[in-house]
């Protein structure tokens, strides 16, 4: 699929199918959807798609966290975090306060529920997770995880 292009050596527009399968934006946003696609075929049973499942994944990885914070950090628009968090609510996995730093900030947080769901959908995520990197080695992996936040960084446009 790929080549042993250089980034010098990939220029837009494209002029054939292996440039474009050695473009990086081009890769990550297919893998993205494909993964998506996967994990939310797994869920189904569990109404936890999308972006229910990145917030209570965000929650369980830093605790507390700001509707703006939650907003980036799941890659959400932050009215579709709100009304998301709302939902989780509403189901009893988050619970919403008012920050103690700042009367005028929302925070939300993991409830005991929804470390339970998460816990519950644990062995359907980590499945998945494994056929994505399966035949692929540790050591490819945390190569492949360096670069990404490396990536990552160099667009960047908030500290989180």
């Amino acid at each position: 699929m790929t080549t042993d292009k250089t980034s010098d050596d990939i220029v837009f527009p494209f002029t054939s199918p292996e440039e474009l399968d050695s473009y990086i934006p081009y890769l990550i946003t297919r893998l993205a959807n494909r993964w998506s696609s996967e994990q939310n075929k797994a869920l189904a049973d569990f109404d936890l798609q999308g972006a229910k499942m990145r917030v209570l994944s965000c929650l369980s990885s830093f605790d507390e966290l700001t509707i703006n914070e939650l907003s980036i950090l799941s890659v959400t628009e932050q009215s579709t975090t709100s009304r998301t968090v709302e939902q989780l609510v509403a189901a009893g996995l988050v619970e919403r306060s008012i920050s103690a730093k700042d009367q005028r900030v929302r925070t939300a947080k993991l409830t005991a529920d929804g470390s339970k769901a998460l816990k519950k959908i644990a062995p359907a995520v980590n499945d998945a997770y494994q056929d994505l990197v399966r035949d692929t080695s540790a050591e490819d992996l945390r190569i492949c995880i360096k670069t990404l936040a490396k990536l990552l960084s160099n667009v960047k446009q908030n500290q989180i």
